[in-house]
């Protein structure tokens, strides 16, 4: 396992928002789910990864490289995949390919025609008379042919449904699994999704990095429990981490541990729930 992405504490000011002094890494053979809320600052961060925005402070090193220093054919290994295709949506798929195939040293041309079959995309449409669903399946095959061995997906599956969604985490999944030199970053706000094949979890919250944590930790680290406006008022504060308030019922985060687990009603907290207690829960 090697770092393939150091992110060091990066900051950049806009009027009214701040991305604040972030920093995590990516390393080889890992997925890692980035997420947060709306304009807590995750597609400022993945444009910063991808040298597409400048920074105020700090650094991005791609295999040990600043980005400055980043030749040609490290940039190939690079790939940003916004959630809008950034191709002209005049022409047809089959010309996109010859594009494709001209601009990326590594472009995978069997493979592309191979997605594009499995997927149902006809090669003769323009991207403008593809659906919306059609488009994110089209925006994700073209990040995949390429080769790059660092991905960077900007909320890849939205218009996607269920089953389409779950064919492309398979994608991913297998991605990784044949060169262990590969790394993806991916943001979604359907975190169940993630939680199928990332091995890791980057949370970010107004700007700033709130938790990275492997996924295997987070799952056994922490519990939940709903409970009444009467139950709660009996609880052991003590052992509460975090708590939110729905009318007159609460939600608790707890530590997993063999005292709580034994409390009626518990139940594992998901990454998901995490998120959500971490931004909108508090503190005794």
């Amino acid at each position: 396992m090697s770092t393939l992405v150091k992110v060091d504490s990066i900051t950049k000011n806009y009027k009214t928002f701040v991305l604040d002094k972030v920093s995590f890494t990516l390393e080889s053979g890992h997925i890692y789910g980035f997420v947060g809320e709306n304009g807590s600052g995750k597609s400022t961060t993945m444009k910063a990864i991808c040298g597409l925005i400048n920074l105020d402070k700090g650094q991005v090193l791609i295999n040990d490289k600043n980005l400055k220093e980043l030749e040609p054919s490290d940039r190939e290994k690079l790939d940003f995949t916004p959630d809008e295709i950034c191709l002209p949506d005049n022409l047809k798929i089959r010309f996109i390919n010859k594009i494709l195939k001209d601009a990326f040293d590594n472009w995978d041309e069997n493979l592309f025609f191979k997605y594009l079959k499995t997927f149902n995309i006809d090669e003769n449409k323009k991207i403008k008379e593809l659906s919306k669903g059609m488009k994110a399946k089209f925006n994700i095959i073209v990040s995949l042919c390429h080769n790059a061995n660092i991905l960077i997906l900007d909320e890849p599956m939205n218009g996607l449904d269920p089953v389409a969604r779950d064919e492309f985490c398979t994608l991913l999944s297998d991605y990784i699994d044949e060169d262990e030199n590969r790394t993806i970053l991916i943001s979604s706000h359907i975190i169940s999704d993630l939680e199928k094949i990332c091995s890791d979890f980057v949370f970010i919250h107004d700007g700033k990095i709130i938790l990275t944590e492997e996924k295997k930790i987070l799952e056994s680290s922490f519990l939940k429990l709903d409970l009444d406006e009467d139950s709660y008022d009996v609880f052991d504060k003590n052992i509460i981490i975090r708590f939110k308030k729905t009318g007159r019922n609460y939600e608790v985060l707890l530590a997993n541990n063999n005292e709580n687990q034994s409390i009626i009603g518990i139940e594992k907290a998901s990454a998901e729930d995490i998120l959500i207690f971490l931004i909108k829960g508090k503190t005794l």
